[in-house]
């Protein structure tokens, strides 16, 4: 259980220390507790980052927050899941473990980061370009650096992940026609900090928020926990023999603590997977501009992709260098 959740992303990890004991349905916990509780449970609700989330265990069952005591607790898992976590319980030395979903702890990759790089294919710059599509123009986010050299970086996994999507046919994000401005989003996946061999078979994970800033689903979980009419906005590419992908979408919305972003998963046989953001041009009127969001600001420049219009459709280029295992 975690206690206190306003004390933030340390408070949590404090949390988890303090009252571990009181969370994990683990049998050594339970037979060295032998302590009986009375709690009350007041429908109370759980929002990260503004988004409310329903907080799930590892089959998928509805776990709900309760108060004891005068303190309201939350169910460990529940919130490692929706804030993109693992974790598990080694029994041997009474342990709780939590890390990030990417598998490192502070989410950076091993072997080094910096800006994904290669060449941008088709007509679509890697320069800056500000173009937004029907005439809208997008207010931040030029992308002045294009650097190729370093891995991609990586970043946390996010809360609202979901595995076991669908693939993309043709390639569209969009399936179930929301909302939004048509984007396109291609490029290559390179093997290596500074090569240009292609990664053919390479799986490119997208999710993003939809163009009111909602997730579909808003929260994590195996997607076969949800119904299809829960699912939007979710799926995979494939790299053809070339390194090469794309998709289309609909324009991100942004939502309370976060810019405009796309998340994405790439993984290849025989290479470590890396989870990223490409930091979406703020529109005028946003709340949060990249340049107050913590994420984007702890990535390279290059994750501030542009777009410019071909054939009427808005769209730019991004290229990821992932490392062999």
């Amino acid at each position: 259980m975690l206690k206190n959740l306003t004390k933030g992303y340390k408070g949590f990890v404090i949390g988890v220390a303090l009252t571990a004991s009181l969370t994990l349905p683990f049998t050594s916990f339970a037979a060295s507790l032998q302590k009986t509780i009375a709690v009350t449970y007041n429908n109370i609700k759980v929002t990260v980052n503004g988004q409310s989330v329903t907080l799930k265990d590892a089959t998928g069952k509805e776990l709900e927050p309760f108060n004891y005591n005068g303190s309201v607790y939350v169910p460990l898992r529940g919130v490692s899941e929706a804030l993109g976590m693992d974790v598990t319980y080694e029994s041997a030395n009474k342990t709780v473990v939590i890390t990030n979903g990417a598998g490192t702890p502070g989410g950076m990759p091993p072997g080094g980061s910096g800006g994904p790089g290669g060449q941008p294919p088709g007509d679509v710059p890697s320069g800056s370009g500000t173009s937004s599509g029907n005439g809208t123009s997008a207010a931040t986010g030029t992308q002045a650096d294009t650097d190729d050299s370093g891995l991609t970086q990586q970043v946390t996994q996010g809360p609202y992940y979901v595995t076991g999507t669908s693939e993309l046919m043709a390639g569209n994000l969009n399936y179930d026609n929301l909302t939004g401005e048509k984007i396109k989003v291609q490029g290559y996946v390179y093997a290596g900090a500074s090569g240009t061999t292609p990664v053919a078979g390479a799986k490119v994970e997208i999710w993003h928020a939809d163009d009111s800033g909602s997730y579909q689903p808003n929260g994590n979980g195996a997607a076969s926990s949800f119904s299809t009419d829960d699912i939007s906005l979710r799926g995979y590419v494939m790299t053809d023999e070339n390194g090469y992908y794309e998709y289309t979408t609909i324009y991100p919305g942004e939502y309370s603590g976060r810019t405009r972003h796309i998340h994405t998963n790439t993984t290849a046989n025989g290479y470590k997977g890396v989870i990223t953001q490409l930091i979406i041009p703020s529109l005028s009127g946003d709340q949060m501009p990249a340049a107050q969001d913590n994420i984007a600001q702890s990535l390279p420049a290059y994750n501030q992709v542009t777009f410019t219009d071909v054939d009427s459709v808005p769209t730019t280029a991004f290229n990821y260098r992932i490392a062999s295992n």
